[in-house]
C-alpha cells in the first residue's frame, strides 16, 4: 500500500503532453481524498500553474482520523516541481518533497545528462537501483500528474517514465477504458477512464509487482484534464482497493 499510495499521491502520474505556443495562463488545483473500504484515512493537495512557457506544482499528503492516531506523521509528506514547458512535453528542472518518520528532505536535480538525487538523511537507492538508461527521460511524480492534466489529445494514450521521490523507477502505461457517469462532491458527469498498467523497474527498497490501477478524468473548459479518481489495489487484505477521490478543485 505504501507503494501505491506514494505513486498515486501521489497520484501517483508524463506523458508526452504537448504545448503550442503561445499558451495562456492555467492553473489548477485539487483536495482529494484517501481512502480504503469506504474509511477515509488522509487528504492530498495538489496545485499547478503553467505560465510564460514555465510550471509549478506542489502538493501535500496527510493522514487523518485513525491512521494518523496510528502512524502520526510517519506518512506526511510535502512536495514540490518546477521546470519548462516544450513542444515534447513538460521538462522537469527541479523536484524536492520532505517527511516521513525521519523528516527527510530528497532533492532531484534534472537539469543535467541524467537525474542526481540528493537526501538528507541519506537513503539507500534500491534494491537493484536505477541504472543511468533506466532514469534517462523520466520526470518525477509531481510533474507526472502535471503532464497528464495538461495533455492535449487523449490523457489515456501515453506512457509515463516515472522517477519517484527520485528513487523508484517505473512506467505507468495508460489505455483508454471507456467513459462513465461519475457522481461526486467535487463533479457530476461524463468521466473519462484510464486503465493503467503500473510497471516497475528498479530503485525500490523492497519487492514490487505489476498491478492494475484505473484512473478518471474529466474535460473542462479550459482544455486542461480534471484527474477526479484513482483506484489501486493493495496487498493489505483490511485495505481491499485504495482510492484517491477529488473532493473539490479548481481550474482556471
Amino acid at each position: 500500500m505504501k507503494r501505491i499510495l506514494a505513486a498515486a499521491a501521489l497520484l501517483a502520474l508524463s506523458g508526452g503532453a504537448a504545448a503550442q505556443a503561445p499558451q495562456p495562463t492555467r492553473s489548477f488545483n485539487a483536495v482529494y481524498s484517501i481512502s480504503g473500504r469506504g474509511v477515509e484515512a488522509g487528504e492530498f493537495l495538489y496545485g499547478v500553474k503553467f505560465e510564460n512557457g514555465a510550471y509549478e506544482a506542489t502538493a501535500r499528503r496527510r493522514m487523518t482520523g485513525m491512521v494518523a492516531m496510528l502512524v502520526g506523521s510517519a506518512q506526511n509528506y510535502s512536495y514540490s516541481a518546477r521546470g519548462r514547458v516544450t513542444p515534447q512535453g513538460l521538462d522537469p528542472e527541479a523536484y524536492r518533497h520532505q517527511g516521513g518518520k525521519r523528516n527527510r528532505l530528497v532533492t532531484v536535480d534534472f537539469t543535467g545528462a541524467q537525474p542526481v538525487t540528493e537526501a538528507n538523511p541519506v537513503m539507500g537507492m534500491g534494491n537493484p537501483p536505477a541504472t543511468a538508461a533506466q532514469k534517462a527521460g523520466t520526470v518525477d511524480q509531481v510533474t507526472a500528474i502535471a503532464s497528464m492534466i495538461v495533455a492535449e489529445g487523449d490523457p489515456c494514450s501515453r506512457t509515463v517514465r516515472v522517477l519517484m521521490d527520485g528513487r523508484s523507477r517505473f512506467d505507468f502505461v495508460l489505455r483508454p477504458a471507456g467513459k462513465v457517469r461519475l457522481n461526486t462532491r467535487a463533479y457530476r458527469g461524463e468521466a473519462i477512464r484510464c486503465s493503467v498498467a503500473f510497471r516497475p523497474i528498479a530503485g525500490f527498497p523492497d519487492p514490487q509487482e505489476a498491478a492494475t490501477l484505473t484512473f478518471l478524468f474529466a474535460r473542462t473548459d479550459s482544455g486542461l484534464y480534471a484527474p477526479l479518481r484513482i483506484e489501486m489495489p493493495t496487498d493489505i487484505e483490511q485495505v481491499g482497493v485504495a482510492v484517491l477521490e477529488a473532493k473539490s478543485y479548481t481550474v482556471t
